[in-house]
């Protein structure tokens, strides 16, 4: 049996460097009271989109922020927009002065791959890299390289090797974030935040 995460040609997600409570009482402060937005509390669940989510603008927000079994320390948000409502990654940790680790994540053989990841550190981008099929594979790097990040592969004549799917698990791997594992995608904690109205 795969992991979980194979069910997806495309995904976005952002792990914040901060307990769930934090983020889930920013999110309740600065969403939930705007009459735009409900909040519900409701076990996390791959069900915001099947293969891959959609491009911004044509769709409501939808995200949830919860706690990772495998990682009770880190809060993760899953969103249905294609960009991982990466606006809401830096709003909460301009707002909480944390970082946070925003992924993209396609197979190969998807017509628009994207492998990224972001580092986010109170609401300032530090580094970004990414490998990208537009219509031509792209490769992009901006910012001090990472720890976790090995070099050599950047150096590959092959784009789509630099940065690719096993690649950024191996990342999230060495980050203590085993996206592989399904603790990973189950948690006690968690909330739904919704668009209702534009």
């Amino acid at each position: 049996m795969g992991a979980c995460i194979d069910q997806f040609k495309y995904f976005t997600f952002t792990v914040f460097e901060s307990p769930f409570e934090k983020v889930a009482d920013i999110v309740r402060k600065g969403w939930g009271g705007s009459g735009k937005y409900t909040i519900t509390d409701v076990p996390f669940s791959f069900n915001l989109y099947e293969e891959c989510p959609l491009n911004g603008g044509a769709h409501m927000e939808k995200a949830y922020f919860y706690a990772p079994e495998s990682s009770r320390n880190q809060c993760v948000m899953f969103s249905n927009y294609a960009d991982g409502l990466s606006s809401w990654a830096y709003q909460i940790t301009a707002s909480l002065k944390i970082k946070a680790y925003l992924f993209r994540i396609s197979t190969d053989d998807y017509p628009e791959a994207m492998n990224a990841f972001s580092l986010i550190e109170d609401g300032k981008n530090l580094r970004t890299v990414y490998a990208m099929r537009d219509p031509k594979w792209t490769f992009y790097c901006q910012g001090e390289a990472l720890p976790f990040e090995d070099g050599r592969l950047y150096q590959r004549r092959i784009i789509k090797q630099r940065l690719n799917k096993n690649v950024l698990i191996r990342y999230c791997a060495r980050l203590g974030y085993d996206i592989a594992g399904d603790l990973f995608w189950k948690s006690s904690q968690s909330i739904l935040l919704e668009r209702i109205v534009w």
